[in-house]
């Protein structure tokens, strides 16, 4: 009876896998991508862009692999948003992976399969794989081989709404392109069944695979790491709550509560020192990660408990497009889990499902989990969706095990049952996947005719940007998304292979995101504020006086604008405090003034207090009001800031920008001649501003400074003749951290293998 019931169950593992491999093979074929898998994409481009890099620029030394990881794991990304260091922030493991197996498998690919292709594939096999990783969850929690059978036929049978959860629309093409999310997917079930399995057998198998599956969760994705940390502690403590449910004795409940702290510690701390390189310093520069004022605030406050319950019964979150069967499964795997060896699993679909309600029902007290004051709540759906797939085989098994009264008769109830499941889940999921496969194809073949037509652009920018670097503004709004390639903005493709354009924001974690956004097309001088030196547009699009014709096709037209390049100069003749939230409006209101075409960049402060400067100075409480040394309030709105009277600043500061290179948006090089003594002086590298920002003057280091709108600034007050280097260098506390933490791993493994 066992050989049968093994068969059955791998049958259905294979039936699965061999479905989704053909639902989704249309996946590794598209040319061109719609969605957030451009942004990925192109995070994956420019680790391999680092790579040669790296290759290029660390000693030849035995510090050349320290040096080497510690450009992967932390590098300028100049795409978007005035540039931005995401890997500092954002996963970058898997970009890192997909780069380095991509390279050690060339010789045997040759030009086959480009790195786009590559990365595709791994995409597509992820996505059909999934129910693999759920099967040897259930495996790994010592479920019959039939119920890991049904969880591997239904763990790619949700369907919702779009709602960014564990459903097909969150990974196809013609959904969101969640990506990040799917490399962390994989591992997560995983990393939940085997923490379960260690709090019942305390062996140290299962406490090495949790501590792996719990790394390997958060190195995905960071959102989804968060959310496995967070089922630690619900479930070490299940047996406390049991007890506690049971009046059982005092006693008891205490030796119960003390081993569940002494589980969660045991569990959660490994993990995070391996990580630590990467959480840690992300945590502590935390004051340079924006929250952006155009993300939905939906998205940060979820749907409150009335709406989510609502969804949830409806059919919504599980069940969009059908009958909701699978939300009947989990309902009653969730009762039958609860009077189990497994009510974990209960407890940890009702976390999900609270969390899920977002502050819309809890408001701030949120904010006291760690990392949880800046998250999209809304994204719970993603733990939602992972413990239903673990109640819902639970659910069939329970019915069939009160139906069945003869043992040799489940193996054929399972099948059956499992069939006509199946069968009521599986028509929306066809239908959406069936579409997804008509739009790639409809979409490759678009993009092949004007693929020449792009790679000539493509080029051409390339071309330009060796001897005259600058930033690529192709429309905005619905003027941009209509100027499309196979249904891709422009502007989407060209920052896909590494043109830093504007005004897009697939991330708005960069602090000029907002500000970027009050660029005005026909004002010639954000085109010189944001170096946006190229404007690519339709044929059809009215060009402004200044734009320069540079080239013209039936698909595009290339104009310049007139820039003085990534490196300006100007006076910084104050000085403002304030913090990442009170800054958007007073940086807008600079923006639409003179100043700008004074060079007048004023000297921001992060620590919202007063410097002991004797430069004018006022701090932001709030995005409208402002505090004057003296103790004055005033409004931003009726008293606009004035940073020196404008009578008093020279119309050109006497500092002149001799000559100016770049090197992979990584090291920017000047020569600056200053002419006369100049207290206000500035030299402005137009990135990002972020401490990681190191500059060295004739050779030695120098200070750098906040400036508007959120740029790097380095003073120059004496006469002379500067060479000065700016460098996008990862922190020496990050590098501590990650050899510490290599160093550690290998000295706990071989430890371990030395007893074994």
């Amino acid at each position: 009876m066992k050989t049968i019931e093994k068969i059955i169950a791998c049958m259905l593992l294979l039936f699965s896998v061999g479905f989704n491999l053909w639902l989704y093979r249309a996946e590794p074929t598209t040319l061109i991508d719609p969605n957030d898998n451009a942004f990925q994409f192109a995070l994956v481009a420019r680790t391999n862009e680092i790579w040669e890099f790296a290759n290029r620029t660390c000693p030849k030394t035995v510090l050349f692999p320290v040096c080497h990881i510690s450009y992967l794991i932390d590098h300028w990304v100049p795409n978007w948003a005035q540039g931005y260091n995401l890997p500092y922030y954002y996963s970058h493991v898997p970009q890192i992976v997909l780069v380095g197996s991509y390279r050690l498998l060339s010789p045997f690919i040759g030009s086959t399969l480009s790195l786009f292709g590559y990365y595709h594939l791994n995409i597509y096999l992820l996505l059909s794989l999934f129910p693999l990783s759920v099967f040897l969850s259930f495996r790994i929690l010592k479920f019959p081989w039939l119920t890991a059978g049904i969880a591997a036929l239904f763990a790619s049978q949700i369907s919702t709404d779009g709602l960014y959860g564990i459903d097909q629309s969150s990974f196809l093409w013609r959904g969101w392109g969640l990506s990040s999310q799917l490399f962390a997917l994989f591992w997560f079930p995983l990393a939940i069944a085997s923490v379960i399995r260690w709090t019942k057998d305390g062996s140290k198998k299962s406490y090495i695979l949790s501590v792996l599956f719990l790394t390997l969760t958060t190195m995905g994705h960071l959102g989804i790491g968060m959310m496995t940390f967070m089922a630690i502690p619900v479930i070490c403590f299940t047996q406390s709550a049991i007890l506690v449910f049971e009046k059982q004795k005092r006693r008891q409940i205490v030796e119960s509560l003390v081993q569940g702290v002494r589980q969660t510690v045991f569990l959660a701390v490994p993990p995070l020192l391996l990580l630590s390189y990467w959480i840690v310093p992300a945590f502590l520069q935390n004051n340079f990660h924006n929250i952006s004022v155009w993300d939905p605030v939906w998205k940060f406050n979820s749907f409150g408990a009335k709406e989510s319950v609502t969804m949830f019964v409806n059919g919504t979150l599980f069940d969009f497009g059908r009958f909701p069967l699978l939300t009947v499964l989990i309902c009653i795997g969730a009762f039958a889990a609860l009077f189990s060896d497994f009510s974990h699993l209960t407890f940890l679909f009702l976390l999900y499902l609270v969390l899920f309600f977002g502050r819309t029902t809890w408001g701030g007290i949120l904010n006291i989990i760690p990392g949880m004051s800046e998250f999209h709540q809304h994204r719970f759906i993603v733990g939602i969706h992972l413990a239903g797939l673990f109640l819902a085989p639970i659910g069939i098994t329970w019915i069939i095990e009160k139906l069945s009264k003869f043992k040799f008769v489940r193996p054929v109830a399972y099948l059956c049952i499992s069939v006509f499941v199946y069968l009521v889940l599986i028509q929306p999921i066809i239908s959406y996947a069936s579409y997804n496969t008509t739009l790639i194809g409809q979409a490759n073949a678009t993009y092949r005719q004007k693929k020449e037509s792009f790679d000539q652009l493509l080029e051409t920018l390339r071309e330009l940007e060796q001897t005259r670097p600058g930033r690529v503004y192709a429309l905005r709004g619905t003027e941009g998304k209509a100027f499309e390639i196979a249904s891709t903005p422009y502007y989407m493709q060209l920052s896909t292979y590494g043109i830093p354009t504007v005004l897009w924001l697939p991330e708005t974690w960069s602090m000029n995101s907002d500000t970027e956004q009050f660029f005005v097309e026909d004002n010639p001088r954000h085109y010189a504020l944001f170096n946006i030196r190229y404007i690519v547009a339709p044929p059809s699009k009215k060009p402004q006086m200044f734009w320069k014709l540079l080239k013209e096709t039936g698909d595009w037209n290339l104009y310049e604008a007139e820039t003085d390049g990534y490196i300006g100069a100007g006076t910084a003749p104050a000085i403002i405090g304030g913090s990442k939230t009170t800054l958007v409006n007073l940086i807008h209101f600079w923006i639409q003034s003179d100043y700008p075409k004074q060079f007048i960049f004023p000297e921001l402060s992060m620590n919202n207090r007063f410097t002991a400067s004797s430069l004018p100075q006022f701090r932001m409480t709030d995005p409208v009001t402002y505090v004057t040394p003296d103790g004055l309030v005033h409004s931003l709105v009726g008293e606009p800031p004035r940073y020196e009277n404008p009578s008093a600043i020279p119309k050109n500061a006497p500092l002149t920008i001799l000559s100016q290179s770049n090197d992979t948006d990584m090291r920017f090089t000047t020569r600056v001649e200053v002419a006369s003594p100049c207290p206000t002086c500035v030299v402005v590298l137009k990135q990002t501003f972020h401490p990681n920002w190191t500059v060295r003057v004739n050779g030695k280091p120098t200070k750098t400074s906040i400036v508007f709108p959120f740029y790097v600034g380095v003073r120059l007050d004496l006469p002379g003749t500067y060479d000065i280097t700016f460098s996008y260098t990862p922190p020496v506390t990050k590098l501590l951290l990650l050899v510490a933490a290599l160093v550690g791993s290998c000295i706990v493994f071989f430890r371990y293998v030395k007893k074994k």
